[in-house]
């Protein structure tokens, strides 16, 4: 695995993972108020700390970085929001088993050229899949091992030379 992902990979093998958290803001302008998310940026909530994906370059690529709390001020759409900017879980609804953490077991690296990271897939423990898409328009598009699959049969030229690398237990 590229030296720029062994902070990724030291982390899941030192920690579990307890949620999934997506930014953006609430829309009190209509009749119900409204989360609109914007997934510039998405961490996953460690048993210590957090690991924070950030859609990089043009959209093109992921970053990762191991940080010890939530911030979003350095990503614009939300650092200048006039709306109050929360966080969101998403960890039930990805994968929805009740747990209140999980371990990751496979990582999953997309090549995008050189060391960069065009789109990631993490394996859990229980068959889960989280893949994180850093191209889509509106920031990470998350999702599942149908997603991957979907963008592998999409942009199947992005799965050649994928990195993967088992994560001994944690």
């Amino acid at each position: 695995m590229s030296s720029q992902w062994r902070p990724v990979e030291e982390a899941l093998r030192a920690h579990h993972v307890r949620d999934v958290l997506v930014p953006g803001w609430i829309d009190r302008d209509g009749d119900v108020p409204e989360f609109r998310p914007q997934p510039m940026v998405v961490w996953l909530r460690l048993d210590d700390g957090f690991l924070r994906f950030e859609s990089a370059g043009q959209y093109d690529r992921l970053a990762s970085a191991l940080v010890p709390a939530v911030s979003w001020a350095d990503i614009g759409v939300l650092a200048d929001a006039e709306d109050e900017v929360i966080v969101a879980s998403y960890g039930e609804q990805l994968f929805g088993d009740g747990r209140s953490e999980w371990r990751c077991t496979r990582i999953r690296v997309y090549p995008g050229g050189g060391a960069e990271c065009r789109c990631l897939a993490l394996d859990f423990e229980g068959g889960h899949t989280l893949f994180l898409d850093p191209t889509w328009t509106f920031g990470i598009r998350l999702g599942n091992e149908a997603q991957e699959k979907c963008w592998v049969e999409l942009y199947g030229d992005g799965a050649c030379g994928v990195e993967t690398t088992l994560v001994p237990g944690g």
